[in-house]
């Protein structure tokens, strides 16, 4: 064999060598990044979602030890522009007529009410956070946490649209039309709640999921109310306080 022969043959197995180490190199560096990308946006984390602790003034107009009373009474306050929603506590059933965030609110309605002579007191309903410790990516930590939040957003705006009604700012049609952009907000958190959430769901998770379908119901109860003896606005405050009613049962499941 030749010099000649036996350089070229060194330079083709010199080339082989670097085509084998730069396929291997960029075999490695692809797998690197691979998993760079995996850490960085698709890996779930061990998350904790929580709402925080809110409370609510609520009228109440009556006081009774027996569940059939308060709902008797409850009728009749329902037909006086009042929610008329019975509210268990301490083996006393409550009749509640209305509820705000802010206390001051709260005294102004008492005041006015006592006024007219109507007794009735102010409670204070202590809403639970709801939390979670679950192991969510970036998307779905948002989508829960829109979701554990969604209590306390619609009895804010319905609590608006049963003001906006009492007030006369908006008609009953009007008011309908608001209510229709509520219940497609929450629809929407529902349904990322929904798609991201569908399988290898928790039982926690599961809860919180029966609960959203609890909230859909009492809305879609809303949006179809029709009773000629119960003003609209009284079924709107009645929606809120169950609203607020379903945050405490799923706490208590959790």
């Amino acid at each position: 064999m030749t010099k000649t022969s036996v350089k070229k043959m060194g330079a083709k197995i010199f080339s082989v060598c670097c085509l084998l180490v730069c396929f291997a190199l960029s075999i490695s560096l692809a797998d690197l990044f691979s998993s760079l990308i995996t850490t960085n946006a698709f890996s779930a984390n061990t998350n904790l979602v929580k709402t925080s602790n809110f409370e609510v003034y609520a009228i109440s107009l009556y006081s009774t030890v027996t569940e059939n009373q308060a709902k008797d009474l409850a009728s009749n306050a329902r037909q006086k522009n009042c929610a008329g929603f019975v509210f268990e506590r301490d083996s006393q059933y409550l009749v509640l007529a209305s509820a705000y965030e802010n206390k001051t609110d709260a005294e102004k309605v008492q005041e006015t009410l006592k006024s007219s002579n109507t007794t009735c007191s102010i409670i204070t309903i202590n809403l639970p956070k709801i939390e979670l410790s679950v192991s969510v990516t970036g998307n779905e930590k948002t989508a829960l946490e829109n979701a554990v939040c969604v209590y306390k957003n619609m009895y804010k705006k319905l609590y608006d649209l049963s003001v906006s009604v009492d007030t006369n700012l908006s008609t009953e049609t009007e008011s309908k039309i608001s209510l229709s952009k509520i219940i497609s907000e929450f629809a929407k958190v529902k349904a990322n709640y929904d798609a991201l959430f569908n399988s290898q769901i928790t039982s926690e998770l599961l809860e919180l999921k029966l609960s959203l379908m609890n909230v859909e119901n009492i809305l879609t109860d809303l949006s179809n109310f029709s009773d000629s003896l119960v003003p609209y606005s009284s079924e709107i405050k009645y929606s809120y306080f169950e609203i607020l009613n379903e945050q405490i049962k799923l706490s208590q499941k959790l």
